[in-house]
C-alpha cells in the first residue's frame, strides 16, 4: 500500500517544488492602497494580464485588504490565477512604523520563500479633500516617501520599478499659482537647479499647522510627488525606473458626487503600463493616456506630448 503511494507523493512534491520555484521567479509587485478603487483595480489588472506576477495588496485595514484579495481571485478573467499569486499585507503609509513593520514583514517572507527581490512598488494610497495640510501631505507626499525608503533594500537593482500615483490636480495647482510665488517655479519643469530632496520636505512642512481654506493640500501633495520622482529617479539614475502619473478621473470613493464617470479599471491603464511594459523612461510624469506630460500645465488625454528636458 505504501508503495501505491509514492507516485502520487511525487507528483505532489514536483507540483509543490514547482509552485514554490514560480512563485520565487515571479516578479513581486507591492501595491499599496490596493483594497479598494484604482489600487484594487492595478492588482487584479497585473494577475489577469501578468501571469509570471505575485501581488502584494497593500491595505491598511486588514479585513478590507483580505476581502479584496478574496473578490480579486473570485472575479479575475483568468480563472488560473493561483491563491499563492496573490497576497495581503497592512500598511499604513502614513505611519512610520507601520511601514517599517511591513517592510520587516515581507522581507521575512521573501528570505523565507527564496524570493531575491521586489520587483517593483506602485504608491497608489492617498486621500483627497477635507482634511488638513499635515494630514495630506503625510499621506500623499511623505507616504511613498516612506513606503521607497522601507523596501529600497528590497527592490530589485537594476531593473526594478516605482511608479507614484500623482493627479492632474499637481499640474494644475501649480499653474494656478500666481507668477510672484516662488513655489511656481520650485515645481515647474525643468526644476530648479539644485533643488533637493530635502527642500521639498522643507516646502511640505512649512505647510503644517496651516489651515487649508481652499483645499489646496491635494493639488500640493500631488505637485510635489512629482518633483520628488523626477529628483529621486535622477539621483538613483540606472538602477531603476521611476515615474509618476495621473490614472484619470476615476469614480472612486473620493471621487463620488463630483461628476467622475470612468471605472477604476480604466485608472488601472496607465499605471500598469508605467510598471509593466518595456521602453519606460524614467523621471517622467505622465498624463492617463501613458504619455509624458508637464508639471505645471495641464495637459488632456490625446493632447501633444510634453517634449521639454
Amino acid at each position: 500500500m505504501k508503495h501505491a503511494l509514492l507516485p502520487f507523493l511525487f507528483a505532489y512534491l514536483c507540483i509543490t517544488t514547482t509552485t514554490a520555484l514560480a512563485a520565487a521567479m515571479s516578479k513581486h509587485i507591492l501595491v499599496t492602497g490596493g483594497n479598494k478603487g484604482i489600487g484594487k483595480a492595478i492588482c487584479q489588472r497585473i494577475l489577469e494580464q501578468y501571469p509570471d506576477t505575485c501581488v502584494i495588496l497593500g491595505s491598511r485595514n486588514v479585513q478590507r485588504g483580505e476581502e479584496a484579495c478574496r473578490d480579486i481571485l473570485s472575479t479575475c478573467n483568468n480563472n488560473n490565477i493561483a491563491k499563492d499569486r496573490l497576497s495581503m499585507v497592512q500598511i499604513d503609509t502614513s505611519s512610520d512604523a507601520s511601514v517599517q513593520k511591513a517592510a520587516e514583514e515581507i522581507a521575512q517572507k521573501f528570505q523565507a520563500a527564496g524570493v531575491p527581490s521586489l520587483y517593483g512598488i506602485v504608491n497608489n494610497a492617498g486621500i483627497g479633500w477635507g482634511h488638513t495640510f499635515e494630514q495630506t501631505l503625510q499621506t500623499n507626499y511623505f507616504g511613498p516617501k516612506r513606503v521607497n525608503a522601507a523596501f529600497g533594500n528590497l527592490l530589485q537593482k537594476p531593473g526594478g520599478r516605482i511608479v507614484n500615483i500623482a493627479s492632474a490636480s499637481g499640474p494644475m495647482f501649480v499653474a494656478g499659482l500666481q507668477d510672484s510665488n516662488n513655489l511656481k517655479d520650485v515645481l515647474s519643469f525643468p526644476l530648479k537647479a539644485g533643488l533637493t530632496l530635502e527642500d521639498l520636505d522643507d516646502i511640505a512642512r512649512g505647510y503644517f499647522g496651516q489651515t487649508d481654506y481652499n483645499s489646496d493640500g491635494y493639488g500640493l501633495s500631488k505637485a510635489l510627488l512629482n518633483a520628488y520622482t523626477v529628483i529621486y529617479a535622477q539621483e538613483n539614475g540606472n538602477n531603476l525606473v521611476m515615474n509618476s502619473c495621473s490614472p484619470g478621473y476615476i469614480l472612486t470613493d473620493m471621487t463620488r458626487g463630483m461628476g467622475a464617470s470612468n471605472p477604476p479599471s480604466k485608472g488601472a491603464e496607465c499605471p500598469v503600463t508605467l510598471l509593466m511594459e518595456d521602453g519606460v523612461a524614467t523621471g517622467w510624469y505622465y498624463g492617463s493616456d501613458s504619455v509624458r506630460s508637464p508639471l505645471n500645465v495641464y495637459r488632456g488625454p490625446g493632447d501633444p506630448p510634453y517634449e521639454g528636458e
